[in-house]
């Protein structure tokens, strides 16, 4: 039996994402005790990313694979970019923190150690409670979230609705036609989303924030020109995917964007890079990030 692009792609995925869940777990670990929820999403991202191409290469050498499992699969490859976003926002919509640099010889000078901040991210109200010069930017950003949720969902509500019957096998139309319809609003809204946090990273820039940053949200921040466009790409790959769901009414689209069963090229540069080097390189800025505060004492 021929192994197609899909299933080397998924043999990679789960590579990539089962190396970097270890230090992405020491991460959350780490970060989490200092309120930064962002490593939260970054785990959920991580475990889609491995649930997804696990199902898909377990059925797909069955001749006969479960539908159920099939829509899985397909549903944790496409709802995976909400996590993603999530954290990317959480990352932008965070505190000043006056410590975020000092060291040791910082802390002799502060008689009053409990008032010494730490980064916190939103979407949590806490972050906007702690500045009044970023609290527009907090405010904008965290309506941003919302959007996320609501894009999420209806992903996943979406493909629920295009899977066959479990018992008769057949496909409800009125359902298959809302879940292409759901799908198309849960791109979009992911589109909005990203607008929001580039408004939100060039707020950031332009006023000089970044300075005030914890380490590892200077050291993100610092690299979202880099990281904007790769989510840009990822996030067109799931606004093309979703333009071309066949309906009842029009059947025929490509699935040239189809995640499981469309061109694996399209996949390898819209979806497997531009996320892998996402997540990359935020699990790179919390290791640098946490490696460097214990050669300050600051952990």
């Amino acid at each position: 039996m021929t192994t197609n692009g899909h299933e080397i792609l998924a043999c990679l995925e789960l590579v990539l994402y089962g190396t970097l869940i270890v230090p992405a777990t020491l991460c959350t670990f780490h970060y989490l005790f200092k309120k930064q929820t962002a490593w939260l999403y970054l785990h959920a991202f991580i475990i889609a990313k491995i649930a997804g191409p696990a199902i898909y290469l377990s059925i797909s050498k069955k001749s006969n694979p479960s539908t159920g499992l099939q829509m899985a699969s397909q549903i944790l490859y496409s709802i995976a970019l909400g996590p993603l976003l999530s954290a990317t926002l959480s990352f932008v919509n965070t505190s000043p923190s006056t410590s975020s640099h000092s060291g040791p010889k910082d802390q002799e000078h502060n008689p009053n150690p409990a008032s010494t901040s730490q980064a916190t991210y939103a979407p949590l109200p806490l972050s906007l409670a702690q500045t009044t010069k970023g609290a527009p930017l907090n405010g904008l950003l965290r309506l941003v979230h919302p959007i996320i949720i609501v894009g999420l969902v209806l992903g996943i509500i979406g493909g629920i609705d295009r899977s066959p019957n479990s018992s008769t096998g057949l496909i409800d139309a009125d359902k298959f036609d809302r879940g292409a319809t759901f799908q198309k609003v849960s791109s979009a809204l992911f589109l909005v989303a990203l607008v929001g946090i580039a408004v939100g990273v060039a707020s950031l820039w332009k006023g000089g924030r970044r300075a005030t940053l914890a380490t590892v949200s200077h050291c993100i921040i610092s690299a979202m020109p880099l990281i904007l466009p790769l989510l840009f790409l990822r996030v067109l790959y799931s606004i093309l995917a979703a333009a071309n769901l066949d309906t009842t009414r029009h059947m025929g689209h490509t699935t040239r964007f189809n995640i499981l069963n469309g061109s694996w090229v399209v996949y390898l540069f819209l979806g497997f890079i531009p996320q892998g080097a996402v997540m990359v390189a935020y699990t790179g800025c919390g290791v640098v990030a946490w490696l460097q505060g214990r050669r300050e004492g600051r952990y």
